[in-house]
């Protein structure tokens, strides 16, 4: 297969594609970007067009892949789903931004072998090079937690952080809101394609999947790690023993990044979620955060 074949409406985009973009957009909408084997693949056999192209044509015994990896490329990475990808990307004004291109956040070499092989972004790009904040935690805050979120938030934006946060309920758009009823910066990181998201002034929407409705689980997982890499910090305001918003910490404190937990308020303990954290990770530097002040000087 060549890369002429598999992109044949690059026309159609608002984004300057080159043959490695759309080989690599071909890859994210197979749903392997960030998998290792990939990634090694395409280190291998020089570049995701070789990569794309020995896999289809069976030359691709040099990459670890597993089968249901293979299958998905060969299925998926194809000129018809390229063209809808484009033509999606496009009535969704997202484009695309690879390691390549001067956009790229750096911060995501952080992750390796699963970091993305490419961005889809929506927004100011140049948001993402700029000193972050994650702010995330529990779908179904307390009063208490509230509060705290729309504090640090605020507080920390008025400061000139940009503050990120999922697509999740509860905490997460709690602080993405508060930031921008602050006239602050936000980056929003989606673990779905970037469709129907309404992205402010002076912020970003990103997501390592195209704008297709598909949700997966291992979509929900990555933008855990791609919270964490893409981010300065990350503060957890309130969160229970199963919440997301602790593989987000976890993530964070695998690439040596600054993680805070949210200390109670109105005299409260922290609750369940993060004493775990404390406790999982009390080998790290995770800090209590208690004010705006903690929050800002959190290295």
């Amino acid at each position: 297969m060549t890369i002429n074949a598999l992109s044949p409406s690059m026309g159609t985009t608002l984004c300057l594609l080159d043959d490695d973009t759309i080989a690599r957009i071909a890859l994210a909408g197979a749903g392997v970007s960030g998998d290792p084997g990939v990634a090694i693949g395409v280190d291998t056999l020089g570049g995701p067009v070789a990569f794309v192209a020995a896999v289809h044509d069976g030359e691709d015994r040099a990459a670890p892949l597993s089968n249901l990896v293979r299958q998905r490329i060969r299925a998926f990475a194809t000129p018809s789903r390229v063209g809808d990808v484009l033509q999606s990307m496009t009535c969704n004004h997202v484009c695309a931004v690879t390691p390549w291109h001067d956009q790229w956040p750096t911060q995501l070499d952080a992750l390796d072998r699963i970091a993305p092989l490419v961005l889809f972004t929506q927004g100011d790009v140049d948001v993402l090079g700029r000193p972050s904040v994650a702010i995330t935690g529990t779908t179904e805050p307390t009063v208490e937690a509230v509060h705290m979120t729309i504090e640090l938030t605020t507080g920390l934006a008025d400061r000139r952080w940009v503050i990120a946060a999922s697509t999740s309920h509860g905490v997460d758009q709690l602080a993405l809101r508060a930031a921008a009823a602050m006239g602050g910066e936000t980056i929003t990181v989606a673990a779905m394609g970037l469709r129907g998201l309404n992205v402010g002034r002076g912020s970003v929407a990103i997501s390592e999947l195209p704008p297709t409705p598909t949700v997966t689980v291992r979509g929900q997982r990555r933008a855990k790690y791609l919270l964490a890499a893409i981010t300065t910090k990350t503060i957890i305001v309130e969160a229970g023993v199963s919440s997301g918003a602790l593989r987000t910490a976890e993530a964070a404190q695998a690439m040596n990044r600054p993680v805070g937990v949210a200390a109670g308020t109105n005299g409260n303990p922290p609750t369940a979620g993060c004493l775990e954290l404390l406790e999982l990770l009390e080998r790290h530097s995770v800090a209590i955060v208690s004010s705006i002040t903690d929050a800002d000087r959190l290295q």
